[in-house]
């Protein structure tokens, strides 16, 4: 049986993009009240609700807000995380037992720099005006009981995202589509709905006073989906559009698209949908300039169709549709993957009834074997297998799952597996450590900018035996007696990690593992290459490959035959830049 060990280095914060099961917790009397007690909770962070038209996350931290029975702020704890799967976490967190009603905001990722934690104020006060530039999470849970350690048993905590997320697709087959970017954004946000009518009320939105407008720069346009914050633009003087760009007749223009719905009724831009916009057909140049297209009128319906539809991504408010995961990345010819889909009739109850679900591939599947494609409604697995061989460049399909007016795609993307080069020890590889322990090795590889953003942040494997971190922040694993180290990549670009070594005359191959990588490899204190006979002997002339079952020796260091003509050098445990090695091999000559 395998076991593995594992050791922590340093603080984790991991990104929870599902949800977990509910712990199961015995009930238990309040304790005293005003004692400082250990609730746990699960949360889940729903993905984004989609909109098409007619013309992000992670969790890093999360703290809590409490409030008392008349909506009076109390106290600000931090929560821990306790368990993380692939599609979740639980958290714990330290709170003062009551058995008077409370009320628990969930804020995650907002500077709290300058924030007043004076009990007294009004949760109105204090929670309605958060406003912030970054990507935040919020929810409110009213625990009529008080606080105790089993107020969240049963209770999944769904953090609503402050942000908007619009995307560009092209369909139309006369035109090249070359990116969008979006004009007039606000520089800020609120952390949560509110208005006085309705209080915290999730629809509701909410701009924060003071923002101001983004105007949109051909430099931002790219095919990537892009985030903003929610506003009434609906009733906006200045508007928010998308300005595509694009080739039509063999000329590169700009099309300013405004985002309206099938009654030209302005959208209003909502926190957590997601505004799909659709390019169905193009009938004429647009602007030739990108200042002309910021400044001019709206292309809906007259150079260019396009439909911009707003719909649930996940619930239509009394039932949901869910799936594993919306983007799958194959790096194998003929790769087969399963994932999952459930729906929910009643989305307060966690009953699945799959039955009418239908799963199917979109048109233009260019990644799997369209006749592979299957759908178990009684355990939800969706099975798929990969095209052989690997396409040259990435190749795309889409996996369509829909019940009713629910619909959830599913990416797939077939491609060549990522690469880390350049993979390099001190800037060089192979990489020269002096043979002293402790001396800084400082290891540094690529994530390549293409890597999809949904799969951050990445879980790398560092296989080094000689090495050990020289700063916090990585996990330590102990595998049949291997050590490893796991790295959480959260960029692209270059990846830096700071090791030692850990004794005198080490000499290794650190690995790099990950998934959709090819592994990567870097030797320190190894120097290898190719070996040939020298001088004159009977039975084989200089430069004959020296085989793989040769004895050579070093005069200092260690040699290593590793293949007919190949050998690896490991370095002496101390040396210096005059040091001389001389190979001897021996052979017999008949």
């Amino acid at each position: 049986m395998k076991k593995i060990l594992y050791s922590l280095y340093g603080l984790l914060l991991f990104a929870i993009t599902g949800c977990v099961q509910d712990e199961a917790i015995l009930p238990e009397p309040h304790a005293q009240e005003g004692k400082e007690i250990t609730v746990h909770f699960s949360t889940v962070v729903p993905e984004f609700k989609t909109v098409t038209t007619r013309a992000n996350g992670g969790v890093n931290d999360l703290y809590l807000l409490v409030f008392d029975e008349n909506g009076n702020f109390i106290v600000r704890r931090q929560a821990v995380l306790t368990n993380q799967t692939e599609t979740g976490g639980t958290f714990t967190a330290q709170l003062p037992s009551t058995a008077k009603p409370r009320t628990v905001h969930f804020v995650s990722n907002y500077d709290w720099t300058g924030f007043n934690d004076s009990p007294g104020v009004n949760e109105a006060t204090v929670v309605a005006l958060l406003s912030t530039a970054n990507a935040t999470f919020w929810s409110r849970v009213e625990l009529s009981g008080g606080i105790s350690a089993t107020s969240f048993s049963g209770i999944t905590v769904q953090l609503l995202r402050n942000q908007a997320k619009i995307s560009v697709t092209n369909e139309a087959s006369n035109f090249i589509y070359d990116g969008f970017v979006i004009h007039n954004t606000p520089g800020k946000g609120t952390v949560a709905p509110y208005s006085v009518a309705t209080g915290f009320t999730e629809g509701t939105i909410t701009e924060p006073s003071g923002v101001t407008l983004t105007a949109a720069q051909a430099s931002g346009i790219s095919t990537a989906e892009k985030y903003l914050f929610e506003r009434k633009n609906a009733a906006a003087s200045s508007i928010t559009t998308v300005i595509v760009r694009g080739t039509y007749a063999g000329q590169s223009y700009y099309y300013k698209i405004d985002l309206i719905d099938a009654n030209k009724e302005r959208y209003d831009i909502e926190r957590n949908w997601h505004y799909v916009v659709k390019i169905k057909t193009v009938t004429r140049a647009g602007y030739a300039n990108f200042n002309d297209a910021l400044a001019g009128a709206s292309h809906n319906n007259t150079a260019l169709d396009p439909i911009i539809e707003k719909y649930p991504m996940i619930s239509d408010g009394t039932s949901k549709l869910e799936v594993e995961k919306t983007l799958v990345i194959l790096t194998q010819p003929g790769q087969t993957f399963q994932v999952w889909a459930k729906y929910f009739p009643d989305i307060n109850s966690s009953t699945v009834d799959n039955s009418g679900v239908t799963v199917a591939l979109a048109s233009g599947n260019e990644a799997l074997n369209g006749a592979s494609l299957s759908f178990n409604p009684s355990t939800g697995i969706i099975t798929a297998t990969a095209l052989s061989p690997l396409p040259s460049e990435p190749k795309e399909a889409r996996i369509v799952v829909t019940k009713g007016d629910l619909a959830r795609t599913i990416r797939v993307v077939l491609r060549t597996p990522f690469s880390f080069d350049p993979i390099t020890i001190n800037n060089a590889n192979p990489a020269t450590l002096s043979g002293t322990q402790s001396q800084d090795a400082t290891l540094r590889f690529t994530i390549p900018s293409d890597f999809p953003a949904d799969l951050l942040p990445l879980p790398i494997r560092i296989y080094a035996q000689g090495l050990y971190p020289a700063s916090t922040g990585l996990q330590m694993v102990v595998e049949n007696g291997q050590i490893h180290y796991i790295y959480m990549a959260a960029s692209v670009g270059q990846q830096t990690v700071n090791f030692k070594t850990n004794k005198s005359g080490n000499a290794e191959t650190v690995s790099l593992k990950a998934d959709y990588f090819v592994d990567g490899a870097i030797d320190y204190n190894i120097v290898g290459g190719t070996i040939t006979y020298g001088g004159n002997n009977v039975s084989a002339p200089a430069g004959t490959l020296v085989p793989s079952g040769a004895t050579v020796t070093a005069s200092t260091g260690t040699v290593t035959m590793t293949g007919n003509g190949q050998f690896r050098y490991s370095l002496p445990t101390s040396y210096n830049n005059n040091t001389s090695v001389t190979f001897t091999y021996t052979k017999q000559v008949n």
